[in-house]
């Protein structure tokens, strides 16, 4: 079976404030308790993470910055959420931080089972605004350079390939791939969308909003099998944020449920055919619909690739 990695407390609750912004913060319990409602996995068939280290997140991250995420105040900017700059230090990195670095692991850990088996799927991370020096957009901590990284470092991997497929670009995975060379990032967006300004990027897809399914996975049949024939990745990370959904209220794309489900089956399927490992986090969504399109999703990978022999 695909691995599947999950913790419970991946799941944000800041006695209720988390319902001040517009992200399901029990989005991944939802998931979680419908693949096994679905007869797809059981309980104990989900891998459970560790929490990265601070020596992890030093590898990517700026200490100044990581000594700034103590201040309520900083991690209030961060979320969104202009209240929670009223809490006590120790009380955000329970509710917030913690799950955040499992997340972070998370990813790590799919990675690593990707390497070993071909793919592997993280029911949260994806926090693709989050930089060397900064966070936003409700992202801390960059999981997926971080999981890049490490991997590197340890001789897993000699070259990475992000696919970010968020309705909002992955500034921050841009901006620490920036330096560098062995790291690149296709990234297909909605180009009136925040972060502003937007970094360079190696193939950055700007679109306008309205952007219709056939026309959406057009461009990723174009230009995923380019990048992989460009880049030649030994791993792809994959960011499968579900807010190109036509009701999501952050985004303006056109996607139905259906697309979505179509777009992670031809993005996982044209890397898998040329036997590179992926490894897929979450990212964004913020319709009521989000945990349903991940559940959907995974369901279809699971049927597909559950029983394929990973490639040499």
């Amino acid at each position: 079976m695909i691995p599947l990695v999950y913790h419970r407390a991946y799941n944000f609750s800041v006695f209720g404030l988390e319902r001040l912004h517009p992200f399901d913060g029990r989005k991944y319990q939802r998931i979680h308790d419908a693949l096994i409602a679905r007869g797809l996995r059981r309980r104990e068939d989900f891998a459970r993470p560790c929490a990265v280290s601070r020596a992890d997140l030093e590898r990517v991250h700026a200490l100044d910055y990581l000594r700034t995420l103590q201040r309520p105040s900083e991690l209030a900017r961060i979320l969104e959420i202009p209240v929670a700059g009223r809490l006590p230090g120790w009380l955000l990195n329970w509710r917030v931080l913690h799950p955040m670095r499992l997340a972070a692991g998370g990813t790590l850990l799919a990675a690593r089972k990707a390497l070993e088996v071909g793919l592997a799927i993280n029911l949260g991370g994806g926090f693709h605004h989050a930089a060397a020096h900064g966070g936003g957009g409700f992202c801390v901590y960059a999981d997926l350079p971080i999981a890049a990284k490490i991997l590197r470092d340890e001789g897993r991997i000699d070259r990475v390939l992000v696919i970010d497929l968020d309705a909002h670009q992955g500034n921050g995975t841009a901006a620490v791939f920036h330096d560098w060379p062995w790291a690149a990032i296709l990234d297909l967006y909605e180009d009136d969308l925040f972060p502003f300004p937007k970094p360079p990027e190696d193939v950055p897809i700007p679109v306008p909003a309205g952007l219709s399914g056939s026309e959406y996975l057009d461009l990723v049949q174009r230009h995923v099998p380019r990048a992989l024939e460009t880049y030649r990745p030994n791993l792809v990370l994959y960011n499968a944020g579900s807010d190109p959904y036509e009701g999501d209220p952050l985004a303006f794309f056109r996607l139905s449920r259906e697309d979505l489900v179509e777009r992670d089956l031809l993005v996982v399927t044209l890397v898998r055919e040329r036997g590179i490992p992926l490894a897929m986090a979450l990212s964004g969504g913020y319709s009521r619909d989000s945990w349903r399109i991940h559940a959907d999703s995974i369901e279809a990978l699971s049927t597909r690739f559950d029983a394929v022999t990973p490639s040499r």
